[in-house]
């Protein structure tokens, strides 16, 4: 395992360990629904964790918001699962964005690269009417050929998936104004979950304090 490997698992462990010592509850209602967190953290990751993605990664988040905003009771379970939900969804979406601008930019230097291979060669018909080319640089076609190869490689590479599965899914190659707009949508899930989530722990503590973004607002115009 490499040093960065060992690091970032020397993190993730201090991180679940920092967020169940901050986590952990005093009143009987917060003990009982504690020892429900295990089976609601399993059904959410299934719900929410594609294959290939990190379930330590998601693990840490669960952990980390939870620890952060102390739910007590379903109704609070439930919003602070959604928040979970929204912080795992935008953070895919910009690995999406990533994936997706990889993807293209290797697409267009394949097709170049492929052109400058065709520019080397001298296509010809032989006695039996094969289409044969001749090479006129062998060293110039040598190393475009094998930049071709390198470029074919990282356009259809596993990371890219993601981005290509997006710009499949995407009407009329809009792929990048889709993902503008499922990022919109889903701030405002968080900021709105954030905000009952605060209101309701404000009623229960009986006490009261301004809205994390005032400025939220639906537009039916930009809803997707």
């Amino acid at each position: 395992m490499g040093t960065g490997a060992m690091t970032n698992e020397r993190q993730r462990i201090a991180n679940q360990a920092n967020a169940r010592r901050s986590t952990g509850p005093t009143t009987p209602e917060g003990k009982a629904v504690v020892r429900l967190n295990a089976i609601q953290h399993g059904l959410l990751a299934r719900d929410v964790v594609l294959p290939g993605e990190d379930e330590g990664g998601f693990e840490d988040l669960w952990n980390q918001v939870r620890a952060n905003l102390s739910p007590i009771g379903p109704i609070e379970e439930l919003l602070a699962e959604r928040v979970v939900n929204a912080i795992w969804r935008l953070r895919r979406l910009a690995r999406t964005e990533t994936a997706l601008f990889h993807w293209r930019v290797y697409g267009l230097k394949a097709e170049q690269l492929a052109e400058e291979v065709r520019s080397y060669e001298e296509t010809f018909l032989d006695r039996i009417s094969f289409s044969k080319a001749d090479i006129t640089d062998e060293a110039s076609h040598g190393e475009a050929t094998k930049a071709l190869g390198r470029a074919k490689y990282e356009r259809n590479r596993n990371e890219v998936l993601l981005g290509r599965a997006f710009n499949t899914d995407a009407r009329e190659g809009d792929a990048f104004g889709k993902l503008a707009r499922y990022e919109t949508s889903l701030e405002r899930s968080l900021f709105r979950a954030l905000n009952e989530l605060r209101e309701i722990q404000d009623q229960r503590r009986n006490r009261s304090s301004p809205p994390i973004l005032d400025s939220v607002r639906l537009n039916s115009e930009e809803i997707l």
